[in-house]
């Protein structure tokens, strides 16, 4: 406590004993330290999303299923990882145009994220495909909230001159486990998605798209 207190009063003769200029350069330091370090911080929020819907990307996404893999190690925490595939979204850029196609993948990137915790992430995992990690979720719960989820993706829409345009979508579910790479795990989640597509064992396997053809 003592060494801190010499410490600090070191400091402030230092400071005193410097002239205005040299203040003035330290300010000017320091400003351009945080300027840099609010540059990196947005180059990470950049490297970690995707380029067109505001949540995380496939990288990001395989990085926090990592840590969650952790947590479940140290912790027993559960996590669940939800695979979502759009059905029949290449009709919606052949039909419709791209444009539209892109306004309808953001449309449901943000009915997932408004649907989830805090604590809980969305990523766009590939061209119609998504993913989201629910912690501290079984498989039971996770079961669950995907169907949930898969219920707002078909209420998620886009209006159109022809009308408003929505899919439905395709889910597999699996659990965060040791002894794997986060790859497996997501792929076993995709693995279930696609049994449940075949099986069409529950609401949202069965392609719908609204509007005036």
């Amino acid at each position: 406590m003592q060494n801190m207190m010499i410490d600090t009063v070191n400091k402030a003769d230092k400071w005193a004993a410097m002239s205005v200029s040299e203040r003035s350069n330290v300010e000017e330091l320091k400003a351009e330290i945080s300027r840099l370090k609010a540059y990196v911080k947005d180059l990470e929020r950049a490297a970690d999303t995707d380029p067109l819907i505001p949540v995380y990307n496939r990288r990001a996404f395989l990085r926090e299923l990592s840590r969650a893999q952790s947590i479940f190690d140290r912790y027993n925490i559960m996590t669940s990882v939800l695979y979502f595939d759009l059905n029949d979204f290449k009709a919606v850029n052949d039909r419709y145009g791209h444009v539209v196609g892109d306004d309808l993948l953001i449309s449901i990137g943000r009915t997932l994220q408004s649907h989830i915790r805090d604590c809980d992430l969305v990523a766009r995992l590939g061209g119609d495909e998504f993913g989201v990690l629910l912690f501290k979720t079984d498989e039971v719960l996770g079961q669950d909230k995907a169907e949930s989820l898969a219920d707002l993706i078909k209420e998620a829409s886009v209006k159109t001159p022809r009308g408003n345009i929505s899919v439905s979508t395709s889910y597999g579910v699996a659990l965060v486990k040791s002894g794997v790479s986060p790859e497996r795990i997501l792929s076993e989640a995709d693995a279930d998605m696609y049994r449940n597509k075949r099986s069409g064992s529950f609401t949202g396997t069965q392609a719908m798209m609204s509007g005036v053809n």
